[in-house]
């Protein structure tokens, strides 16, 4: 049996892609918020797991998501980095 290649195209609405941002937005600042203590390892966690949604927006091709995505990454990059 032959490996099959599935292709998804996903279309995000402007309206969409706000409300997708403004959730990662929001449980950054949530989990930054939430787990004081770690001020280190909630961010570093974060950071990777937008690469891991980056990596999605990519295969995904909405370049869009992804310059938002990166754009926040760099936001948690600049904070791990004062840290």
């Amino acid at each position: 049996m032959e490996d099959a290649e599935i292709r998804i195209q996903l279309i995000l609405t402007d309206a969409a892609l706000a409300g997708v941002l403004e959730a990662i937005v929001n449980k950054s600042v949530l989990l930054l918020a939430s787990e004081p203590e770690a001020q280190y390892e909630t961010p570093k966690a974060r950071h990777a797991n937008l690469g891991g949604m980056l990596e999605l927006a990519r295969r995904l091709n909405d370049q869009r998501l992804v310059r938002a995505l990166e754009t926040h990454k760099d936001v948690l990059s600049r904070k791990l980095e004062e840290l």
